[in-house]
């Protein structure tokens, strides 16, 4: 009888423990692909892309749409400028699939 608790409570702890190891999970803000894929080109950590770092990274469309992609001209490659650049890219596979 005196196992049976044991083994009861043990249960009881391990399936505590579980939910809220679950829970403190879902509350952590989920960091996106692109802020991810930013972070790790951006060699110096100054929250831009230089043309070297781009090259550096061996991502063709990248260093072929620098200077698209760099809407501001100071031959960087901010966060927003990717973004825009994502969004008008999505935008006209999009229009190509509608027609």
């Amino acid at each position: 009888m005196k196992n049976t608790l044991l083994r009861a409570m043990v249960l009881g702890c391990v399936l505590t423990a579980a939910t809220g190891f679950a829970q403190d999970k879902t509350t952590e803000k989920p960091q996106r692909n692109g802020e991810k894929m930013f972070e790790k080109l951006d060699a110096d950590g100054d929250g831009k892309l230089s043309k070297d770092e781009v090259a550096k990274a061996e991502r063709p469309m990248l260093k072929d749409k620098f200077d698209e992609i760099d809407t501001n001209k100071d031959k960087y490659l901010d966060k927003d400028e990717l973004k825009a650049f994502r969004e008008k890219q999505m935008a006209n596979r999009k229009k190509k699939e509608d027609q």
